[in-house]
């Protein structure tokens, strides 16, 4: 299904640490020959910041692990394609609120200095958009946390991208609480107390504000993690959601991917993901207090942003700043002029989809 050409030289894997990125590599080997100068490219990116990691960690190490975190984190989830991007630019525009930048994200382990050559590089390298859905990014626009995670060594989603040959794999090991290990388990809650405690400590103690499509069926986890933690969750129109995710493996698997993803049945796995995951959130759902939970819908949120962020913040308790809601009304002017992809579906894929994704358009009234 993937066009067959060249991974992205400026590879995330290139922002983990020296130990996380050989246990990767070795983990997940053999790689494909097209991978060559990508992983060449991440294996040099990965030696030339040891130092930049090590001072960094001599500096903060202490600061970093004494910091407190006293509210949140709020974690924006909802499945892949179903809004959480847009969600999170827009809740992001609040100064009460910290959120983790593209550039924080690929390197969270040598991220508080300036960084000038690497972020000339990201620039000069970086699309200028996602590519599936013309959302606009640079170094610092608000990235979701799971590539800190995986640069960390933690379980990841991302692993699907980079690895797809264990796709299976990579997605119950990192999604669904049921099939994680104690090991994995133990990997995720480190790598996340360690991100935020450093992106609160970098950010002058202010909530953390995430949105990671991947903590939708890691709700229960989280809360054990973060006592305080809250939740909004995004759900949209499952007819939505399919052509949209096809589109996302399409275009992120050739620019992500060390390995061979022909052979692999998207369709199948875009269906099956679906099923485990949003039935992971549903039984979740069940444990988490209602005032720390919000479920939106993203059709409200398209024809009426303002009144889903006013109800989101009625709803967690946050408080509301004034000129924060400006800001946030200033970025909805901003992006009545985006356009959204258009998609069609086959009768077959159709029929398929309203026996297979029966119980979410049942539950979510669709």
């Amino acid at each position: 299904m993937a066009k067959k050409r060249f991974p992205d030289l400026m590879h995330p894997i290139g922002g983990a640490g020296f130990i996380q990125f050989w246990k990767l590599y070795f983990d997940n080997w053999p790689y494909s020959l097209l991978s060559f100068p990508s992983r060449i490219f991440s294996i040099i990116a990965v030696i030339l910041r040891v130092p930049f990691v090590f001072l960094e960690k001599i500096k903060h190490k202490n600061a970093v692990n004494l910091q407190e975190i006293k509210d949140g984190p709020i974690f924006i989830i909802g499945h892949w394609r179903s809004g959480t991007t847009h969600l999170h630019n827009l809740l992001s525009q609040d100064d009460q609120f910290a959120f983790v930048s593209f550039s924080r994200s690929i390197m969270p382990l040598d991220c508080l200095g300036k960084l000038r050559p690497a972020r000339a590089m990201m620039k000069i390298m970086m699309p200028k958009d996602r590519g599936m859905d013309k959302v606009a990014i640079g170094p610092d626009t608000p990235q979701e946390e799971e590539f800190a995670l995986a640069a960390l060594g933690s379980v990841s989603f991302l692993k699907c991208l980079y690895f797809p040959r264990n796709i299976e794999e990579h997605f119950n090991s990192s999604v669904l609480m049921e099939c994680m290990s104690d090991e994995e388990r133990e990997s995720l809650e480190s790598a996340y107390l360690y991100l935020t405690k450093k992106m609160t400590y970098a950010n002058d103690g202010k909530t953390m504000l995430y949105k990671n499509p991947a903590c939708t069926g890691r709700m229960t986890l989280l809360k054990e993690i973060f006592p305080n933690a809250k939740f909004v969750h995004i759900i949209r129109n499952p007819f939505e959601v399919f052509p949209s995710m096809m589109k996302l493996w399409d275009r992120m698997t050739p620019s992500f991917s060390w390995h061979r993803s022909a052979s692999i049945n998207y369709e199948e796995i875009t269906f099956a993901f679906y099923e485990r995951v949003m039935r992971a959130h549903l039984k979740d759902r069940q444990k988490i207090p209602d005032q720390d939970y919000h479920e939106v819908r993203f059709e409200d949120l398209d024809s009426d942003p303002m009144k889903v962020v006013n109800d989101i913040y009625r709803s967690l308790g946050i408080e509301v700043n004034k000129e924060s809601m400006v800001k946030i009304a200033r970025y909805i002017e901003d992006q009545k002029k985006y356009q959204k992809n258009k998609h069609q579906l086959s009768d077959s894929i159709k029929k398929k989809l309203m026996e297979r994704w029966r119980f979410a358009l049942d539950h979510w009234n669709y």
